[in-house]
């Protein structure tokens, strides 16, 4: 009984998923871990609660001011206690593009306390790190009133009710990754925090988001040197500006991708300057090909094509120590890399087209640019 429940819980939630796909970036919701009479991960003069609602409101503030076009809703604004499928549901229910989770990390008692950040998104897992992660932030359902009813019977201290989300499919993993490997990049640059990288696990808050959804995990509360980080007020700002500027990367990126269309050569040209005498153009320097993005793994896999759906000339491309893009169609052609688009569509329904700009991925724009230059 459970396990039928739970399945059509988990279908019900990647509807929207399947069917619309983000192409614009309007709203987003942030949620601040815990709260109320769950304070999450204590440290020695902290908790978990207070710190990432205040990294929460300036990362919305941020965003508020850069773009007051999109919408920000949180799933809490001070200290009350939400459930954990009430936030997804937040979500949803505004038909948000893109849901950033904010939390603090920690281990068990008597366990050495590591230090980074690291970024989950939803899917499976055999790490037992990452299994540890996913049950201390699921126990939050244990404060909840009438959890065993309102879960269909998801205990999250047991191992085996996690076998359940390998029948969950998450339209918004491609996205999902592409976040949070930003996060992980700005984490390192910007905030120089260790970088632990991107992670997938069985996480509650995130499994019926229909939307790109992460959760992040800024640093070790029981780490005294994170803790005062994380705590202080220039701690505060800095990983805050570091999901911001994570989030303006992604909002082009996403942006990018829905505004062009086969046969669009001269996007992102000022046409203002076209009614005088063309100028000879420069010859162009760097090299400027195209292809198809057909997903972001965290791991390596083999390129055959029985592991891509029988799809040929498959192209790995490690783009950190545990993040790979998978690219098909290579070509100086943008018209024929959209032609390609279209072919693999039916079966990647998050392709879409990148440029490789002297070997280094970038988006479509930016080679589309270089070419008409």
């Amino acid at each position: 009984m459970f396990l039928c429940m739970f399945v059509l819980s988990l279908q019900a939630g990647t509807v929207h998923a399947q069917d619309n796909q983000v192409s614009a970036l309007k709203k987003v919701v942030i949620d601040p871990g815990h709260g109320g009479r769950d304070p999450g991960a204590s440290g020695a003069r902290t908790k978990e609660k207070d710190i990432v609602l205040d990294i929460s409101l300036k990362v919305g503030k941020m965003i508020n001011e850069k773009f007051p076009d999109v919408e920000v809703i949180y799933t809490r604004k001070t200290d009350v206690f939400v459930e954990l499928d009430k936030r997804g549901e937040i979500a949803n229910k505004a038909h948000a593009d893109l849901f950033i989770s904010i939390h603090a990390n920690s281990v068990k008692s008597g366990s050495r306390c590591p230090s980074g950040a690291e970024t989950f998104v939803m899917g499976n897992s055999r790490s037992a790190a990452n299994m540890e992660v996913a049950m201390l932030e699921n126990s939050a359902i244990l404060l909840e009133d009438d959890y065993s009813t309102r879960y269909e019977g998801f205990d999250p201290n047991k191992a085996e009710s996690y076998i359940i989300f390998s029948l969950m499919q998450n339209s918004y993993l491609n996205q999902s990754l592409d976040f949070a490997a930003e996060l992980q990049n700005q984490f390192k640059n910007s905030a120089k925090r260790i970088d632990r990288g991107v992670k997938q696990a069985n996480i509650l808050v995130l499994w019926k988001t229909a939307m790109p959804s992460v959760l992040v995990e800024i640093g070790f509360i029981c780490n005294a040197e994170e803790e005062r980080f994380m705590s202080s007020a220039a701690g505060k700002e800095q990983l805050a500006n570091s999901i911001f500027q994570t989030f303006t990367s992604y909002k082009a990126q996403i942006e990018d991708r829905s505004s062009f269309r086969p046969g669009d050569q001269t996007a992102g040209i000022d046409q203002s300057k076209t009614d005088s005498a063309p100028a000879s153009k420069p010859s162009i320097t760097k090299k400027v090909e195209f292809c198809v993005q057909i997903a972001v793994l965290s791991k390596s896999i083999d390129t055959h094509p029985n592991n891509f759906k029988k799809l040929t000339g498959v192209e790995r491309i490690q783009i950190s120590d545990n993040l790979f893009q998978y690219h098909v169609g290579r070509t100086t052609d943008y018209a024929a890399a959209q032609e390609t688009l279209k072919k693999v569509r039916a079966d990647f329904k998050d392709a879409f087209v990148v440029s490789i700009v002297d070997g280094k991925i970038a988006s479509a724009a930016e080679g589309l640019k270089l070419l008409n230059e």
